[in-house]
This record gives C-alpha cells, sequence and structure tokens, in this order.
C-alpha cells in the first residue's frame, strides 16, 4: 500500500498528516515548532518524532511512505541542506519545501491562486496557469514576516515599553500584555532575552480582542502589511486570492478594497497542499522506476 505523508511545521506548531491512498484512511498528530530559522535543532527534533509517530499510528515503517515536509525556514539553501543531512528518515521518497508552498497548493488545492499566509510569520505565493511559481515575503522574524504574529505580537511589547517609559496609566490591552512579560523592567528585560517568535506570536490575539485606541492602530497597521504583501504577490495578475493561517479571517475586513473582489474561501490547508505534492512526488517516483 502507498502512504502519503505531509508535514506543516511553522514557528508555533508542527502538524502532520499520514494518508493511506489504498483504504482513504488518516492519521494527524502535532508537535512543537519546526521553524528553521528560529531553532534548527528543535525543528529537527520535532518534525523526525511526529514522523516516527504517525507511522507508529499507522503501524508501517517510514520506508513505505512519500513525504513532503513544508517547513517554514526551508527556503534557506543552508538549512535546507542541512536538514536534509541530518533528518535521518529511510522514506521511499521525500521532499523538504517551505510551508508557503504546501500552503500555496492546498489553497486551490493544486489550481492557479495567490495566497497569503498569516501565522507566526506571514508570506505569500502565487501559482500561475504555466505552473510557475514565485514567492513574496517570508524574509524571517529579524527583518520581516511584516502582519504575522510574531510582528504583531513585538509592536505590542513595544507600545507596552513606551507606556511604561512615559509611565502612562496601563490601559486593559496593555494590563493584559504585562501579564505575559511583565510589568516592570526587573520582569521583562530577562522575557525580552529569551522571547522567541512563537512568544510574541501568542500575544497577538490580544490585539482583536480589546476595544480601544491602540487596538484598533494595531489592527490597522497588520491589513496594511498584509495588504501590501497580497499586491505585491498578486502583481495585476487575475488569479483568485486566499489568505490563510490563525490570524487571516480576524483582519479580511480591513484589507484594502482593491483585494476584496478577489478573495475566495481555501479550498484546502497546507497539509492537503502536501497531499497533493506528495502525490505527485509518489507518482514520479513510481514512473523513475518502471523506466527502461
Amino acid at each position: 500500500m502507498q502512504y502519503l505523508l505531509a508535514i506543516d511545521g511553522g514557528g508555533t506548531k508542527t502538524l502532520g498528516l499520514l494518508y493511506c491512498q489504498t483504504t482513504g484512511k488518516r492519521w494527524q498528530g502535532a508537535a512543537g515548532p519546526a521553524q528553521l530559522t528560529n531553532d534548527f535543532t528543535a525543528a529537527v527534533q520535532n518534525v523526525r518524532g511526529l514522523c516516527i509517530e504517525l507511522c507508529q499510528q499507522a503501524g508501517i515503517t517510514s520506508q513505505q511512505v512519500t513525504a513532503v515536509l513544508g517547513l517554514a525556514g526551508a527556503s534557506n539553501p543552508k538549512l535546507h541542506h542541512d536538514f536534509s543531512q541530518v533528518l535521518g528518515l529511510p522514506f521511499a521518497a521525500w521532499q523538504l519545501t517551505t510551508d508557503a508552498q504546501t500552503s500555496l497548493y492546498g489553497a486551490n488545492l493544486g489550481s492557479p491562486v495567490a495566497v497569503v499566509a498569516v501565522g507566526t510569520g506571514s508570506v505569500a505565493m502565487r501559482l500561475l496557469p504555466n505552473g510557475q511559481e514565485q514567492q513574496v515575503g517570508g524574509w524571517g522574524f529579524n527583518i520581516g514576516d511584516e502582519g504575522g504574529g510574531a510582528w504583531l505580537g513585538q509592536q505590542l511589547v513595544r507600545q507596552l515599553l513606551w507606556q511604561m517609559d512615559w509611565q502612562t496609566p496601563l490601559s486593559p490591552l496593555f494590563q493584559a500584555v504585562s501579564q505575559h512579560c511583565g510589568k516592570d523592567s526587573d520582569a521583562i528585560l530577562p522575557w525580552l532575552k529569551q522571547a522567541k517568535p512563537a512568544d510574541y506570536a501568542a500575544l497577538a490575539p490580544l490585539v482583536y480582542q480589546f476595544d480601544e485606541p491602540a487596538a484598533k492602530q494595531l489592527q490597522a497597521q497588520q491589513a496594511k502589511a498584509i495588504s501590501e504583501l497580497a499586491l505585491c504577490c498578486l502583481n495585476q495578475q487575475p488569479l483568485p486570492l486566499v489568505l490563510m493561517g490563525g490570524l487571516a479571517e480576524a483582519c479580511l475586513s480591513l484589507l484594502d478594497p482593491a483585494l476584496q473582489s478577489q478573495l475566495q474561501t481555501a479550498k484546502g490547508d497546507a497539509l492537503a497542499g502536501g497531499l497533493v505534492l506528495a502525490a505527485k512526488l509518489a507518482q514520479s517516483s513510481a514512473l523513475k522506476r518502471v523506466a527502461p
């Protein structure tokens, strides 16, 4: 029997889906973050552990599996090479790609589309009718990922620090932020030293839970960043536009009006896209085996 495995790894969590093409049975699991840029060692451990767990659930070995691993940070050639060298799982065939590409193929199940994924980070990709792909953004938390959860959480913390410097009484929003990272410098400085993108991203939902001027300002800033990413990705192409990720729905109504007419609901997620790519890889591998 042929088994397909899709892995979706980002800055907050990693999800996996194992699918048997013969019976249609599915096995799912989750693990910690798998963002190659942020914590390479943890990414390897989490992905390897999740793959092994899913194979154990199904009672099979990895040699029976064709896998596509879509991980944040995999567009970096060195990280891509290093991960491929150390994963150490003998799949029948496997491919390491980005979570942006798996999201792209999931959004319209392999048909032409433009996708903006808004999770811990942010990235956009388009798939043209001729099969050409183009990525926009996704440069990582240190320099990019505008509009993503980590970026939004960082803006919250930055504003909290300003309010503390000005000795301004904290609004309900920033009281909630301070519950996570501290109310004074003695608490916040250690938090800042160890904070990872996932820690900042955990703060992002607060922006949509409070009805006050600072929250509305940050909502508008996020929508502007996502709109710019979407417009750059579309590049005036008449493609359907799909927003995916944990923060996508929250900012839909604030997007640039020019984008509204191109929006459509995603037909699948990054795991569905991983299965689409895994099926292609399995077919290609089978053809190579029978070629004279």
